[in-house]
């Protein structure tokens, strides 16, 4: 008799992705743009100061008449995202595409953030959008640590947009621990057994404590986690070949989809050291 695997899990991943994931994503965008307008400001007043005939300009005090150099930078137009890096800039447009959508925020700072869409139809519907993978590919291309992965990336997104969840739900578990790796290895991380329960994915949850992000730790935790009769993890049961009804619609799969690009984004802040998240 074929062993059942729990949909229970599953549905507590994606609440805790709801609940956990989608705000600091959110807070993730927000560091990001804080640090794009700052930089943007810095050299903004850097050319009126040495470039400028008026060390002051006449475009940003709405008097274009008066600018001495009409067709100077400024006069361009440019936006901060452009004094991003380029891994960083590529994971806020994915995050923001990928994400956002999904979010009511309200103008006032104080209101609390809620969700006016399930994140799973958003991703779903947006990873069937050109746009979207382009931006999912473009933030692995970019990064030193990550762009070996685009092949499989792009196959991934294949086989999720082709309904193929049989394919999508193992690779997408595989590259999010892979980069788990990566990080662990670009930190040099080292690990004591105390730091491991016992099990085939001890190593893997070992990082993701490491990382010290409690958002991400609390939406994979159920999903590392042994529970029930089987004794073992819905991960294990998927990866070993012990479960097999983990693909009957694109839910574990989108909510995958979104662990993977949240890690992407949190990795390549990480690696940077320019922003914190914590």
């Amino acid at each position: 008799m074929q062993e059942k695997y729990a949909t229970i899990p599953i549905e507590d991943l994606e609440t805790k992705v709801e609940e956990e994931l989608f705000p600091a994503a959110f807070r993730i965008c927000h560091r990001i743009e804080e640090e794009g307008n700052k930089e943007f400001e810095s050299r903004l007043q850097r050319y009126i100061s040495t470039k400028c005939p008026l060390r002051q300009c006449a475009i940003l005090n709405n008097e274009p008449a008066r600018c001495p150099k009409p067709l100077c930078w400024i006069a361009e137009g440019p936006t901060w995202p452009e004094f991003l890096l380029p891994e960083i800039s590529a994971v806020y447009f994915m995050l923001t595409y990928s994400y956002m959508e999904a979010l009511n925020i309200p103008d006032d700072p104080d209101e609390e953030i809620t969700l006016r869409e399930k994140p799973l139809n958003v991703i779903n519907r947006r990873l069937g959008s050109a746009n979207t993978q382009d931006f999912i590919i473009e933030a692995f291309e970019e990064s030193q640590i990550l762009k070996s992965r685009v092949p499989v990336i792009k196959d991934i997104l294949w086989a999720h947009n082709k309904t193929r969840y049989t394919l999508s739900v193992p690779l997408l578990i595989i590259q999010i621990e892979g980069i788990l790796h990566d990080l662990a290895y670009h930190f040099n991380w080292q690990f004591e057994k105390k730091e491991m329960y016992r099990g085939e994915s001890a190593k893997v949850w070992a990082i993701v404590k490491k990382l010290g992000h409690e958002p991400f730790e609390i939406a994979l935790s159920s999903f590392y986690s042994r529970k029930g009769s089987s004794g073992d993890s819905p991960r294990n049961l998927i990866l070993h070949g012990r479960s097999l009804d983990y693909a009957k619609d694109h839910r574990l799969s989108a909510v995958l989809f979104l662990v993977l690009i949240y890690l992407t984004t949190f990795s390549q802040m990480r690696i940077q050291g320019r922003i914190t998240i914590d």
